[in-house]
């Protein structure tokens, strides 16, 4: 599932900024010609959770400062941030998910709020307009998915859609308008016979494509469906294994690509139909994290996206991995020394630690030899000890024979 607490964010000139929470405060970066800036701090004592997008050339930043207080910060370049408060309240909303859409006259705010069930929230919509909160509208009930309640995405200025659980293992999705305000009518796209462990949506003008990964008591499998009007295809299994995760579709020149991970190993799979066929699996070759995260993708309100998701590299500060075509103009040479150079560190200490491990394994065995040379040598003794008094026995019995055959034949006589 998404890591709620990094956001990616592509610009109209295709431009990529990372957004990310650690240690209380929320960080910004920035790719130059000259690489990857220093990290920017935007927001001090801040919530794991937070929302970004762009309107209008204008950079929006929704947070919670823990305590029940909404913050919005806006910049126009990136580099100064104006913050002010949204609400002050006690209600918690350090775990609440936001998923805010600007327009010229109002915010639009998707968030979500537990209710009297244990396991089921409220998906509410609310509008802050000239200064003030509306009436908050109550979307519908749902369970949530995991680290990332809801999905959520910008089709239009005003015309969004929702994913989310009705079920179980039900996946519905509900499309809403912004003004005037509209809801529609909820639809079931998938369900699952095992839980759902990941998930990964992308719109075109025709299908919605849902790649997921459901697993069972031992197995896990890769799975694809599509959405064409209102009719939903059949499930397709693209994988199978012992333990997939990070799935990720995007689409690159028309083509439909299916990413994915199997013990840390990357796959994927390309169709050049829009879903009705897949070529084979394929063992995905080019650099790729060893530490796998994915982080919602966002963009500006007139940029299109070829994806809604991005994986980031969790050891070397969530930076972009993967893109399809390359969103990021060439870095220098010296730039991509210092990151070639971190990856080889990494490499080696991961090198080192794995050594380290074959080192204490060959211990450990050689440790384990002997304790069972030790023991099949005290069972040879035994072995040994009990066939000796076996064979004394032997010859005991058959002295006593010997010794009782004249006594037989007297007594015959």
């Amino acid at each position: 599932m998404q890591n709620p607490y990094v956001k990616y964010l592509k610009t109209k000139n295709g431009y990529f900024y990372l957004f990310y929470y650690e240690h209380g405060n929320i960080f910004c970066r920035s790719f130059s010609h000259d690489g990857w800036t220093v990290p920017q701090k935007i927001a001090e004592k801040a919530s794991p959770v937070f929302s970004v997008c762009q309107y209008e050339a204008i950079t929006y930043l929704l947070y919670s400062g823990g305590e029940g207080q909404l913050y919005l910060a806006s910049s126009a370049d990136f580099a100064s941030w104006e913050h002010r408060p949204l609400r002050n309240g006690t209600s918690p909303t350090d775990r609440t998910r936001f998923f805010l859409l600007p327009s010229k006259e109002a915010f639009h705010i998707i968030y979500h709020l537990p209710t009297e069930a244990t396991g089921v929230d409220s998906l509410v919509y609310s509008v802050f307009r000239n200064g003030q909160w509306e009436k908050p509208y109550q979307i519908d009930r749902f369970l949530s998915l995991k680290q990332t309640p809801f999905l959520a995405r910008r089709l239009s200025d005003a015309h969004i859609i929702l994913y989310y659980r009705t079920g179980r293992n039900v996946l519905s999705a509900r499309e809403m308008l912004l003004t005037p305000y509209t809801i529609g009518s909820v639809t079931p796209l998938i369900q699952t016979p095992t839980p759902c462990t990941d998930l990964s949506i992308i719109n075109d003008t025709e299908r919605i494509h849902i790649l997921y990964i459901v697993r069972n008591m031992f197995r896990t499998q890769v799975v694809y469906q599509y959405k064409h009007t209102v009719a939903i295809s059949t499930p397709r299994i693209l994988w199978e294994d012992t333990n997939c995760e990070n799935c990720l579709a995007y689409q690159e020149n028309g083509r439909l690509i299916l990413m994915w991970t199997a013990n840390g190993q990357p796959f994927r799979c390309i169709s050049e139909n829009g879903g009705a066929s897949f070529g084979a699996v394929e063992r995905y070759m080019e650099k790729f994290p060893a530490y796998c995260i994915k982080g919602e993708l966002l963009g500006a309100n007139d940029a299109a996206l070829n994806a809604a998701e991005c994986y980031g590299n969790g050891q070397h500060g969530f930076l972009p991995a993967v893109f399809a075509p390359s969103p990021l103009p060439e870095a220098p040479k010296a730039a991509k020394q210092a990151e070639e150079d971190d990856y080889s560190k990494a490499y080696t200490a991961l090198q080192a630690s794995h050594k380290k491990q074959i080192e204490e394994f060959s211990v450990l065995l050689e440790q384990r030899s002997d304790e069972i040379a030790a023991v099949n040598a005290r069972w040879k003794t035994q072995l040994e000890k009990m066939e000796q008094e076996l064979s004394a026995l032997r010859m005991e019995n058959a002295q006593l024979r010997q010794s009782s055959l004249p006594e037989q034949a007297e007594k015959e006589s």
